[in-house]
Order: structure tokens, then sequence, then C-alpha cells
């Protein structure tokens, strides 16, 4: 299966998804702010990032931008998992190279799903 870094602020965001994507045999990694997360991917590539729009100090746009600029993450699927479902909140990330929005709260078959639609895509 794959590896997924979740990026999120919130602990309890990442516990839950971490308890789906582990049920789901996938193996977890967690990050609980974005600088953080920027110094795990440089080390551990995953196959795919879930990414927190809104965060304190760098926000996933931010490292989105930097994920995207980086030759070494620039190809690593993310996926923006946030509480932010405006139109022009999804546009924008979209557009900065996230390759799918899933709004909080989510259903866990309809992230598993998309989370694979995605994994199968890289392979």
């Amino acid at each position: 299966m794959a590896t997924v870094l979740t990026i999120d602020d919130d602990d309890t965001i990442l516990s839950m998804v971490e308890a789906i994507l582990e049920k789901a045999g996938h193996t977890s990694v967690c990050a609980s702010g974005g600088q953080q997360g920027l110094e795990i991917v440089q080390d551990n590539q995953p196959d795919a990032i879930l990414l927190d729009r809104k965060m304190p100090q760098m926000d996933g746009n931010q490292v989105l931008i930097e994920l995207k600029a980086d030759e070494k993450t620039c190809d690593i699927p993310v996926i923006m998992l946030t509480g932010d479902s405006g139109i022009n909140d999804v546009s924008a990330c979209l557009e900065l190279g996230a390759i799918d929005y899933i709004v909080k709260p989510f259903n866990h078959d309809n992230f598993l799903t998309r989370l694979d639609r995605v994994l199968d895509k890289d392979e």
C-alpha cells in the first residue's frame, strides 16, 4: 500500500485520518504544521500528501507552493483537506497544483475512494 503524509494543525483530524489510512492498509505519517510537513517530506517522500489549507505560521497554500517549486517534491500528488468549500478556495488550490480538494467534515468511504484514485494515477 501507500505512504501518506497528512499535514494539519488539528490533532483530532490527524488522529482520525491516521486511523482511516491504517485501517485501509496505508502507512500514515503526520505533521502538525506546514514547516514540519516540509521537513518530513524532504527525508521521507510519501506517495501522496493530505494538506490542510488553514494553519498558523505557514498555511496550506504556501506549503503547496513550496512543494511544487521543489524538484524533489513537485510530482507528489497533493490533496487539500480543508473546511473551506467556496469555489474560489477550490480553484485557487487546484491552480497552485493540488490534484483534488476534500472538504471537512468528510465521508470516510468517499475520502478513501478519492485517495485511491490519486494513488492509482501515480502508479
